[in-house]
């Protein structure tokens, strides 16, 4: 819609508000004329206006039809044009509260991005404040990391800011292809770490941290941008946003799908709120996947509000066991789990970040050279690196080889129980009848139950790991019924042949033995160690 047709609109609808519905009738038959579309219009306008709840709401929210094209036509009007000092040169995007345009500082000759309120947003005083909130926020904010704003302006084409602007990538262009290398994952969070503990020191949570919000520039630098929905504390502690009458009670601010427990519940989002959503950052650029995504926004949010999120180590085997609770500490449920701010999480990291390259550089040192160091690196928080490039070169014996001796021991399980299979069946052939049959059939059960089983783990932590966690719940019930199982048909074989066959009888009790000793003593510590399972 043309702005000057909407201005008419609402020139003629605040006219008719004043008046009893009987005068409105003659009234806009005599200001509309002939032009039918108009006083339909209007006519429309008014009559949401005498149902309940209306001027609850801002006017494009009852008619967004009005503003459908609106947008477009504005942000078409200012492209090759000038805004004040600058020159406008391309549309960079839109959001819920305005058009972001690249424009030319022509005093300064730079490039800057022009955010200027969206035509909706112009007759939208809660929208025209929380824009104006937006450049203040960021203004109070002196980091590499945050995306500096310049001036904040009010011309003929309505409100607008003035930004650093940021060439580059979003983030979530960045997770289009899929995982991150490790090390990248870690630059990455500390990065945008870094910057949010400066927002937090200023009183200010971000609330609505997403792949969008964040661009990686050409050569690696992080900066957050978009503090429109951002929360600003007072000077002792309590937020201005809702002295100013801009966030309701029980009302809820943010993304769905990155926003944290206490948002969706439509509680106040604290500090610890940007730590939820800079762990599902996290969790993607790791996995290449968001830790509670559904087929939808609902589900998503219904996730985030009751299930947990599976360990991004479990997903990613060259992720640290470290790093993984780091995440997982992040995306507590509770508020009060989780480090309180920026500034907490980023000493974790830094932590981390210290030992992993202290790791690194020992990767590099001869082998007789490691052994003195390695104990020492043990004790330092962030070590307990698990099939990583620095765990496999300096310790064989660590969380990743643990891992490889569990998938062994699986492997070697599953088919070392078919193999006992041949022996069992001489003992029934020798033995005969139904004492036979008794023997063997119910070790055939018990063989079918544990060898395939175990094999199915085997497989499912080679070719789908993220789904090994759900598999070992379901399966490992069975597998020690049937181990039992197993375990007893063999000791009773071996008693009732040993004076006939003593040395099958032999094998089949050494295997027993060897069989209760793995299953009962050793496969639970390998499981500990490789999966942190007991």
């Amino acid at each position: 819609m043309n702005p000057d047709r909407w201005k008419r609109i609402k020139a003629l609808f605040d006219e008719a508000c004043a008046m009893s519905p009987p005068a409105r009738n003659a009234f806009l038959e005599d200001a509309c004329g002939n032009d039918a579309d108009l006083r339909k219009e209007v006519a429309s306008l008014l009559a949401g206006a005498d149902s309940s709840g209306f001027l609850e709401k801002p006017v494009y929210a009852e008619a967004p039809e009005l503003f459908d094209d609106a947008d477009d036509e504005a942000a078409e009007r200012l492209l090759n044009g000038k805004l004040g000092s600058y020159e406008i040169l391309r549309r960079l995007g839109s959001g819920g509260m305005g058009i972001v345009y690249l424009g030319r500082d022509a005093r300064l000759d730079r490039l800057v991005a022009i955010k200027i309120i969206s035509p909706r947003g112009a007759y939208d005083a809660i929208l025209r404040e929380r824009f104006m909130r937006e450049a203040r926020a960021a203004c109070k904010l002196m980091h590499p990391g945050i995306a500096a704003v310049f001036s904040l302006e009010e011309g003929a084409e309505g409100l607008y800011a003035v930004f650093e602007y940021v060439p580059g990538r979003t983030l979530r262009k960045v997770l289009s292809a899929g995982a991150l290398p490790f090390q990248e994952v870690l630059d990455i969070a500390r990065q945008i770490t870094e910057a949010l503990a400066a927002a937090h020191a200023q009183g200010i949570v971000h609330r609505d941290l997403k792949p969008e919000n964040i661009m990686l520039t050409d050569d690696g630098r992080v900066k957050i941008l978009d503090f429109g929905l951002a929360r600003i504390e007072a000077a002792d502690g309590a937020a201005n946003i809702t002295a100013a009458g801009l966030t309701c009670a029980g009302a809820f601010i943010g993304t769905p799908a990155y926003a944290s427990p206490e948002q969706l519940s439509g509680n106040p989002a604290e500090r610890a709120t940007d730590i939820f959503s800079l762990g599902i950052l996290i969790y993607e650029l790791a996995t290449g996947r968001h830790p509670f995504g559904g087929g939808g926004a609902l589900s998503t949010a219904a996730r985030i509000l009751q299930s947990e999120a599976e360990d991004i180590s479990l997903i990613n085997n060259s992720i640290p066991e470290e790093f993984s609770r780091i995440a997982r500490r992040c995306l507590r449920k509770n508020p009060e789990d989780r480090y309180a701010d920026a500034r907490e999480l980023l000493d974790d990291l830094k932590q981390f970040t210290e030992a992993f390259t202290s790791f690194r550089k020992l990767c590099d040192k001869p082998s007789q050279e490691r052994s003195t160091e390695v104990e020492a690196l043990r004790e330092i928080p962030g070590t307990t690196l698990r099939k990583s490039d620095a765990g496999r070169d300096i310790e064989k014996s660590g969380a990743s080889s643990a891992f490889w001796w569990w998938q062994f021991h699986q492997a070697v399980a599953g088919f070392g129980y078919y193999g006992m299979l041949y022996p069992l069946w001489r003992v029934k052939e020798w033995l005969g009848g139904v004492e036979g049959s008794l023997l063997f059939f119910p070790a055939l059960i018990a063989v079918g139950v544990a060898a395939n089983l175990r094999l199915h783990l085997w497989f499912t932590s080679s070719f789908y790991k993220s789904e090994l966690n759900e598999q070992m719940r379901n399966v490992a019930r069975w597998i020690r019924r049937a181990d039992w199982l197993f375990v007893v048909m063999l000791a009773v074989s071996a008693l009732r042949i040993h004076t006939l066959h003593a040395i099958i009888a032999t094998l089949l009790m050494a295997v027993a033995i060897g069989g209760w000793v793995a299953f009962y003593l050793i496969e639970p510590a390998t499981a500990k160690a490789a999966l942190n399972r007991g």
